[in-house]
Formats: C-alpha cells, sequence, structure tokens
C-alpha cells in the first residue's frame, strides 16, 4: 500500500466514521451557527497546532514505526473525524437557512 493509498484511506474511514457519528447521535449537532463556528475553531486549533505539539512530544527514543502509528491513530484519525463532523454541521447549518429562505 502507498502512502497515497493509506491516507485515502484514512481520509474515508474518517469521513464514514463522522457520518456515523451525526447519525447516531443527532442530539449532539450544535443548533446555531455561532455554535459552529466555535466547533469548526477548535477543529481548526486541534489540527494546526495541537497535532505538531504532540508530535514533538512523543519520545524519539520510540521506533519511528511505532511513532507515525501513535501520532496517526491517537491523535490524527480523532482530529480528522472532528474536523469533518464539524463540516457535516455547517452543511446542514447551511441547509437550514436555505430552507427558511423559501
Amino acid at each position: 500500500m502507498t502512502v497515497t493509498q493509506f491516507l485515502v484511506a484514512l481520509a474515508l474511514g474518517a469521513g464514514a466514521i463522522a457520518l456515523w457519528i451525526n447519525n447516531r447521535f443527532p442530539g449532539i449537532a450544535p443548533g446555531g451557527i455561532a455554535t459552529v463556528m466555535v466547533h469548526v475553531g477548535v477543529a481548526l486549533v486541534i489540527g494546526v497546532a495541537l497535532i505538531p505539539a504532540i508530535d514533538s512530544f512523543v519520545e524519539a527514543s520510540v521506533s519511528p514505526l511505532v511513532r507515525a502509528i501513535v501520532i496517526t491513530f491517537v491523535v490524527g484519525l480523532p482530529a480528522l473525524v472532528y474536523a469533518l463532523l464539524t463540516s457535516i454541521w455547517v452543511i446542514l447549518i447551511a441547509q437550514g437557512a436555505m430552507r427558511m429562505r423559501r
């Protein structure tokens, strides 16, 4: 499996998990645009700042393979799922706003 194939599979899997969470737990979706934008901001901070910071804290004595697996599945996958879930919420809020305009 190439790196590109792995990243595509990871993104598709994260998207499937985000869709499942949205459908399984519809009550956790925020009701307004302000709350959704807070979630988008948190997702951006997690993706841009937190993941590189955690990567630097993982011990250098750990083998590179173990380090990559830990960062990818313990930090990266949940962050990606959360970012995609907030994207779903933004789409739902926009659809609701478009329905109200009619």
